[in-house]
C-alpha cells in the first residue's frame, strides 16, 4: 500500500468515525429517557402492588433535585443522594401521615444524567391524562399531578386496594385523601429534543407516551 492510498484510507476512516459518533450518541440519548420513562412507568406499578400485598398506604414521591414531602423533607436515598422518585411504605390508613419519616420502608429511582423534567416540543397533554394541574409547555413542574381542592402537587397515595388517589396532608397527618379518580395524571420527561409522558391512569394502570412531532403515541 503506497502513503497516498494510506491517508486516503486515514480520510475515510475519519469521515465515517464524524457521521458515525453523532448517531451513536443521540441513540444511546433516546435509549437513557425510553428506559428512564419506563422505570417511572415502574416505580407507579411497585407501589401499586406492594399497597395491595400489605393493606398499607403508599406515597409516591417525585421531582427535579431538592423536591420534598409535604412535611419539608427532600427525598432522597438511604444514602443522602437526591432522587427523581422516591416511593414510601406509609404504614396503615390509620397510623399513615402522608410523611417521611426515619425507619420507613423505600424504593428509590436516581435521576436519568440528560434527562429533565418537562417538555421541550409537545403542545398537548398526553392521551389519557387525567390529571387536573395545568399543562403549560415547557411544564416546569414536570406533572399534572393535583391534591384534592386540584392544587398542584408532587405526590400521589395509593391506598391499599392499589387505587392511586390525591392527597392534600397538614403538617402532621394525610389530611384531605381524595375519591376514587383523583389520582390519575401524568409525569412529563424530556431530554431537549424527544418528549415523553409517563400516564397514570384513575385505576392505577401505567402507560408511556412519547412525542412524534405532532401528537403523543404509545
Amino acid at each position: 500500500m503506497s502513503l497516498i492510498e494510506l491517508v486516503v484510507v486515514i480520510a475515510v476512516i475519519g469521515v465515517l468515525t464524524a457521521i458515525a459518533v453523532p448517531s451513536i450518541g443521540n441513540m444511546m440519548d433516546q435509549a437513557r429517557i425510553r428506559g428512564f420513562a419506563r422505570d417511572v412507568g415502574n416505580m407507579f406499578q411497585v407501589a401499586r402492588g406492594q399497597a395491595m400485598r400489605t393493606g398499607n398506604n403508599y406515597l409516591v414521591f417525585f421531582g427535579p433535585a431538592g423536591t420534598t414531602d409535604p412535611a419539608g423533607t427532600v427525598i432522597t436515598d438511604s444514602a443522602g443522594n437526591s432522587v427523581a422518585m422516591l416511593v414510601l411504605d406509609d404504614g396503615t390508613a390509620a397510623t399513615a401521615n402522608c410523611h417521611i419519616d426515619g425507619g420507613e420502608d423505600i424504593d428509590t429511582l436516581a435521576l436519568e444524567i440528560g434527562v429533565g423534567w418537562g417538555v421541550a416540543n409537545a403542545t398537548v397533554r398526553s392521551p389519557n391524562d387525567s390529571g387536573t394541574a395545568a399543562f403549560s409547555p415547557p411544564q416546569a413542574s414536570g406533572s399534572t399531578f393535583s391534591d384534592p381542592s386540584n392544587n398542584a402537587t408532587n405526590w400521589v397515595l395509593f391506598r391499599s386496594d392499589g387505587v392511586p388517589v390525591g392527597v392534600a396532608p397538614t403538617a402532621t397527618t394525610c389530611g384531605t385523601i381524595g375519591s376514587t379518580g383523583t389520582g390519575g395524571a401524568s409525569i412529563y420527561l424530556t431530554n431537549g429534543t424527544r418528549d415523553y409522558a409517563v400516564v397514570l391512569s384513575p385505576l392505577g394502570d401505567a402507560g408511556v407516551h412519547v412525542w412524534n412531532g405532532t401528537g403523543w403515541t404509545q
